[in-house]
């Protein structure tokens, strides 16, 4: 089920010139969830030096340079405004607040995972990196890996977390 308040398009900030500090404000089209999926309406995000690493291709453990084009952050919270097919049952629903992690998805298989040892997932997806970020005003995610912000916390807070 999807809000009738989702734009078309929205603003996101990309890396325009990675190996440089260099970002550009773009207009992006607003995906629809896939399966397993949720949007988010993305209302704070964190900067961390980790964006600064990425931007700058200074991490030399990442498997590739980043490409120009990816829109940044890996910290952000906002509102799950629609829900793609297989989401059904799932712990999170639209309109509540929740959390885009470091590590935006997870392979739920490996013996990390397996273990409750998602942070070192074999193959984890870095939000920012391997994912869009949070420097956008929407982003996608797992359903099963958004991380409920509780009412008690201030989004502006929960955001770097």
């Amino acid at each position: 089920m999807a809000s009738p308040d989702i734009p078309k398009s929205y603003k996101a900030v990309i890396y325009d010139k990675p190996g440089e500090i260099s970002t550009k404000i773009v207009d992006l089209d607003t995906p629809t969830p896939g399966p397993g999926e949720v949007l988010i309406n993305l209302t704070h995000s964190g900067v961390c030096h980790s964006d600064l690493g990425i931007m700058t291709n200074s991490w030399k453990a990442l498997p590739h340079p980043t490409q120009a084009g990816q829109v940044g952050g890996h910290e952000g919270v906002g509102k799950i405004v629609a829900m793609g097919p297989g989401t059904e049952n799932a712990a999170v629903k639209v309109g509540q607040r929740v959390g885009v992690k470091w590590i935006s998805g997870i392979c739920g298989g490996c013996p990390a995972c397996l273990s409750g040892h998602d942070g070192v997932c074999f193959n984890q997806k870095v939000s920012g990196y391997y994912t869009p970020g949070t420097y956008q005003q929407y982003v996608l995610g797992p359903a099963d890996y958004v991380t409920p912000i509780p009412d008690e916390l201030d989004s502006a807070a929960a955001a770097p977390m």
